[in-house]
């Protein structure tokens, strides 16, 4: 049986029969004042003396501890390192004392207490036999030692029938400990298996809470991307009623271009709700390539660059030699999706794109002058469809960051942002280090 499942059994059942062992105490106590009695003024006052401090160690020992673990149950790890050992050598004292107590009282009772005695060993040995846990079962040292004494103590003193019981008192310990561990293999089969369908029912829970989420986020995504295409939709649907036959030149032209303009956000979004679910569904591979951090950098600046000439924002770079170890096509989605989120929402002038090689990564970083990012921007805004507090006048979708960093993951990499470098935001993309890459810094 697995150690998990092994610890988790006995736990349970420690758990489950600390009621049980009270009941036992009491019966135990019971025959100990019965026994105390009767052979007060009987037995050979040592040995009686030994015979109580052992059983009255024990008895207040398993009252305290019982109370103990009802007041304050303690965790499981408790239970397996402290409590467990602790009640496994009660039991051992306990069958110490009764082993020690047929040589007290066996040689001073007559032939009707003796019968009675040996009633009460073998009812103990049954009491063990029914009411200990595996945690807590002594069952082996019990029979060796109670029947090994009681059969000692036959040898010696010979009474009526000393052979036959002599026999029969290990034939009947071994039949104890035979059914014992064919009923264990029961119990334990049957927790095992409890145990293993519990597991799999929560692995299930929790398959159908990953399913659960996953139909939500598809549904937010058709929600969110169908409101966000109307709006661009709506518009054009507007500038196009403008267009009108024999309508004023500067008119047409604002319609035209306002028309234009509309139809680029419709396509920039279609475009990223495609990139977005070919990602989701795990159609991109990533193709790893050694690229010089230049070539990114014309790539970025050629698509970017109109973008940030209207907008009135001045793109530099630095660390062009830098080696890239990256797909290219997606390293320059990804870059490109932080530079647009630059020029639209930072409201600053500057942008600045790096590389370099630091602490065994290489790092690409895009780093802006503008207003930064709002307290507890940072956590969320790669998240797909959540954007910044402080968003620009062009609004947006939400899914260029939650695209930047799926692709950055496809190539074993990592992205994030800092905004305590600059006055506005740095993001970043951590890379492996390329084969043959020189030791190139920037001060991005």
């Amino acid at each position: 049986m697995d150690a998990p499942y092994r610890d988790l059994i006995l736990v349970h059942e420690v758990r489950t029969e600390l009621k049980g062992s009270i009941v036992a105490w009491f019966v135990l106590a019971a025959s100990t004042a019965f026994l105390a009695f009767v052979f007060a003024a009987k037995a050979e006052p040592v040995g009686f003396a030994l015979w109580m401090a052992m059983i009255g160690v024990f008895l207040t020992g398993h009252l305290a501890g019982w109370i103990a673990f009802v007041r304050r149950p303690p965790d499981d790890e408790a239970i397996l390192r402290r409590w467990i050992p602790g009640a496994k050598l009660g039991m051992v004292l306990c069958n110490l004392a009764t082993a020690w107590s047929v040589w007290v009282f066996m040689p001073v009772a007559g032939p009707e207490l003796r019968a009675l005695l040996l009633v009460l060993f073998a009812w103990f040995l049954i009491i063990q036999f029914a009411a200990a846990t595996e945690a807590t079962q002594v069952l082996r040292s019990a029979v060796v030692l109670v029947l090994g004494s009681l059969t000692a103590w036959l040898l010696v003193a010979r009474p009526p029938y000393f052979v036959t019981l002599a026999v029969m008192l290990p034939l009947f310990g071994a039949t104890l400990i035979a059914i014992r561990r064919f009923m264990r293999q029961a119990v334990v089969a049957s927790r095992t298996a409890q145990a293993a369908a519990d597991e799999a029912r929560d692995a299930l829970a929790a398959a159908l809470a990953d399913l659960e989420r996953e139909r939500d986020a598809r549904t937010q995504f058709i929600r969110a991307a169908s409101h966000d295409l109307q709006q661009p939709l709506q518009a054009a649907n507007l500038f196009l009623d403008r267009v009108r036959p024999g309508g004023r030149a500067a008119e047409q032209v604002a319609a035209v271009g306002g028309l234009r303009r509309a139809l680029t956000a419709a396509r920039t979004l279609v475009a990223s709700m495609l990139d977005h679910l070919k990602l989701e569904g795990g159609a991109v591979a990533a193709d790893m390539a050694d690229v010089p951090a230049a070539e990114l950098f014309d790539r970025v600046l050629l698509t970017q660059g109109p973008a940030a000439a209207q907008a009135g924002v001045r793109i530099s770079t630095a660390g062009g030699g830098v080696v890239l170890h990256a797909d290219p096509l997606l390293l320059a989605r990804a870059v490109e999706n932080l530079v647009a989120n630059a020029i639209r929402h930072s409201g600053g002038r500057r942008v600045l794109i790096g590389a370099r090689v630091q602490a065994g990564r290489t790092w690409v970083w895009v780093v802006d002058d503008g207003q930064g990012l709002a307290p507890g921007d940072e956590a969320r805004i790669f998240s797909p469809f959540a954007q910044g507090a402080r968003v620009g006048a062009e609004g947006g979708f939400g899914l260029g960051l939650a695209a930047t960093r799926n692709l950055v993951e496809l190539m074993q990499g990592d992205c994030g942002v800092r905004s305590d470098v600059t006055r506005g935001a740095a993001f970043w993309i951590s890379l492996p280090v390329a084969q043959d890459a020189p030791a190139v810094r920037c001060a991005a």
